[in-house]
């Protein structure tokens, strides 16, 4: 009995009230007098005890041809309220640690993600949080590994639009796609870019192959969101008006025809490639 009276504590029960409660589990209604007796707490401290129980909503008073007596809550309900209450506090307190963080959405901190599990684990993490809208540039293999993710929110009601190179593998949400088989974008780019923007407030930019030693950032920096929402749309204007222009076939099958394409269109725009930046791994 005493690891039960220990158990109580852990809840907000004195020893004394653990006693009085569990002597009124074993036999009731009874009174003051047999519970002091069965709970072996003293004549002169129970009535105190009992009344602070009361008071809490934990024993409840009888009077029966003139005696008072006590009984307890059914434990099952005193426990589901115990846990509403638990709950409660837990979610007033969420609420007070968000108000608080959202007190730094203007901060400039950009934190460092060293290795491919840690931004496997932060990226979820991120998509899980989302209350509005989640932006995704993402390769098939990323896709497919937070599908459920992805979608669990889409069915609370997030807006969900994903830009990809590659197959995109559900079709929940908005996508965009140039539906290029993955085995013939490796023969060009080693490196799997990753953008995820949640809420329009947080980023997250990281590496997807794990063969890469990259370091991957998340940030709530202003710049660097805005500079991320950018590159997710210029990649879907550019898609987008390289369909409507006629440029891309009905389906990319090799990554020739996806080079053929762009050159043609970048020529109709009368863009000079060799005056263009180049990408970090290009030569």
């Amino acid at each position: 009995m005493t690891e039960v009276h220990d158990l109580f504590k852990e809840i907000g029960f004195s020893i004394n009230e653990a006693k009085v409660y569990t002597a009124l589990i074993a036999k009731s209604p009874i009174n003051g007098y047999e519970v002091a007796k069965r709970a072996n707490v003293t004549r002169t401290m129970v009535y105190d005890i009992l009344n602070r129980m009361v008071a809490k909503g934990v024993v409840e008073v009888i009077m029966q041809s003139g005696a008072t007596l006590y009984e307890p809550v059914p434990y099952k309900e005193l426990f589901k309220r115990l846990k509403q209450e638990y709950n409660g506090r837990l979610e007033a307190m969420e609420e007070a640690l968000d108000s608080m963080e959202s007190e730094q959405r203007g901060d400039n901190y950009i934190r460092n993600i060293a290795d491919h599990e840690a931004m496997v684990a932060e990226m979820r993490a991120l998509i899980r949080s989302a209350k509005q809208e989640i932006y995704l540039s993402i390769w098939e293999e990323e896709a497919e590994l937070f599908r459920d993710d992805i979608r669990a929110m889409h069915e609370r009601g997030v807006r969900i639009i994903t830009f990809s190179f590659c197959s995109i593998p559900f079709d929940f949400g908005v996508n965009y796609s140039y539906d290029i088989p993955t085995r013939e974008l490796h023969k060009i780019w080693s490196r799997r870019r990753i953008i995820v923007v949640v809420d329009r407030e947080r980023i997250l930019i990281g590496e997807g192959n794990d063969e890469i030693e990259e370091i991957s950032i998340i940030t709530r920096n202003t710049m660097l969101v805005e500079m991320s929402i950018d590159q997710i749309l210029l990649d879907i204007i550019h898609l987008h008006e390289m369909k409507q222009s006629g440029f891309l076939p009905g389906k990319i099958t090799s990554i020739g025809q996806y080079n053929g394409a762009v050159a043609r269109f970048h020529k109709l725009l009368g863009i000079d490639i060799e005056r263009m930046p180049k990408r970090a791994d290009q030569d």
